[in-house]
């Protein structure tokens, strides 16, 4: 999938955020003449993602839903926000098409007014019958980080799931592997809260590998709700998925993911296809990066070795 890096801007300055580097030399926002250039170039691939930033402070908001819902050559069009603003768009966020992950954050980041609006524009969704079409996300990027608001709101609105990463730190020195042993009371326990209120935690990317759990942490994620069996092997570290995700900015560059911003960018005008711009990261990124091991032990591992874990995620590996 092609993620669209609508603009550079965002209403909140969310703590954990690694895209903080971007959205503050970010300046220019997607002409309409080069979005649709854009969607030409990603268009096979059938799927689009809006990204910020947080796309829906973008100016032509509306008009970019309303094409890819009645562009045919979509059939999926995800829509990753804050939540904030839904009530500004709602009569362009009824789309069949339209997939929302709202990324909810505590009001110990946000204030309580901001998230007290989400919650209303979450009402307000499912009022035009889109609760099928939404999904909750968070980010764990503290010790001891507080979960009661995520799970009172999923609680309140009855989601099943909960889409959910631990976030990558912005300043990585620290290694990746001490990084997951410090979070892992803090994941362990947001597993805690989700099992006894009966939400499957869903993993996005960031997956922390089995060799970090104890075996009896490993028995009791085991136990945890889970959608099916890949996300079950995703959960217990036992496997890695991450192809390459293509975001695209204004200036018609490109870069691998916003964890590898910095690392790898390049225009789409290089390239006859969204295939070619894939395969071209795969090959000079992905498939360099994936035998980098992040621990000495990583060395001496099967699953190291045979590509069922990466270790970590591919931005820990320069």
């Amino acid at each position: 999938m092609a993620n669209i890096v609508l603009l550079g801007k965002c209403n909140l300055r969310c703590p954990y955020c690694f895209a903080h580097d971007f959205t503050e030399s970010q300046s220019a926002d997607f002409s309409m003449d080069d979005l649709n250039r854009v969607l030409d170039f990603i268009a096979p691939d059938g799927e689009v993602g809006l990204i910020g930033g947080e796309p829906l402070i973008y100016k032509n908001i509306d008009t970019v839903l309303d094409i890819l819902s009645q562009d045919p050559r979509f059939f999926r069009i995800n829509l990753f926000t804050n939540g904030a603003l839904i009530d500004k768009h709602i009569d362009s966020l009824t789309s069949r098409k339209l997939s929302i992950l709202i990324n909810l954050n505590s009001s110990e980041d946000i204030g309580k007014p901001t998230l007290e609006k989400i919650d209303q524009n979450i009402a307000l969704l499912i009022e035009r019958q889109m609760k099928n079409q939404i999904t909750l996300g968070i980010n764990i990027y503290k010790e001891n980080q507080s979960f009661d608001e995520f799970v009172e709101i999923a609680k309140k609105y009855n989601f099943k799931r909960a889409r959910f990463s631990v976030s990558i730190p912005q300043d990585k020195s620290e290694g990746a592997i001490a990084y997951f042993n410090r979070m892992k009371p803090t994941l362990l326990n947001f597993y805690k809260i989700l099992k006894e209120n009966g939400i499957a935690p869903c993993p996005d990317c960031n997956i922390i590998p089995e060799c970090v759990y104890t075996e009896a942490e490993l028995s009791f994620i085991d136990t945890l709700p889970a959608l099916s069996p890949t996300e079950k092997a995703l959960l217990m570290g036992r496997a890695s998925v991450c192809s390459p995700i293509i975001d695209i900015y204004s200036d018609l560059s490109a870069t691998r993911c916003f964890g590898c911003y910095d690392d790898l960018k390049v225009s789409i005008t290089d390239f006859e296809s969204i295939a070619d711009l894939k395969n071209y990261f795969f090959m000079w990124l992905d498939s360099v990066r994936v035998h980098t091991p992040v621990s000495p032990t990583c060395k001496d591992c099967y699953k190291f070795n045979t590509f069922a874990c990466y270790g970590a995620c591919l931005c820990y590996k320069k």
